[in-house]
Parts: C-alpha cells; structure tokens; sequence
C-alpha cells in the first residue's frame, strides 16, 4: 500500500532561470519563479540537511532556504469566530 513520506520544502534561489531544471534530479520541483529566479522544491526529510549542504556548494546557487509552510495555521475556517469569542470573554 502507499505510504505517506514526510517532506520538506526548500528554497533555492538561482543566479539563471535556465539552471532550474538541474534541480528536478534532486526533489519535487513545485514552483519555478522566473522574475524573482528561485525554485520551491521538495525532498524528504530526513535527507534535507545533507541536500541543502549539496546545493549550496553548487555554483549555480546563490542561497538554500527553508520553507516554513509547516509552522503557519492553516486552519482558517471559523478562524474570525474563534478571534472574535476569545475577545469577549475578556
């Protein structure tokens, strides 16, 4: 049966845009920006510190950054509710 893999998001950001395709060997690429050049990628876990030393010896990029989407709630149902009750019952 499918089994759930834990993931980690990361930010590469690139001196060229044509250097985002190198980057499709080493995760799941899920975003490509080519204004601001850098590519959401994401690999496992548990492989993600040594990836990130990897990438940034690489001299096609410029800075590996975490991706904090994990931290954020993203419960945003009943989200004003919950602000608004909290407020009256102080």
């Amino acid at each position: 049966m499918f089994e759930k893999q834990e993931r980690t998001g990361l930010i590469v950001k690139l001196y060229y845009n044509r250097d985002g395709k190198k980057l499709q060997s080493v995760g799941d690429v899920l975003y490509h920006s080519k204004k601001c050049r850098y590519v959401q990628l994401y690999v496992e876990s548990d492989k993600a510190d040594q990836i990130m030393e990897d990438l940034k010896t690489e001299r096609y990029v410029k800075k590996v950054l975490l991706c904090y989407l994990k931290e954020l709630d993203t419960d945003f149902v009943g989200r004003l509710q919950r602000l608004e009750t909290s407020s009256v019952d102080h």
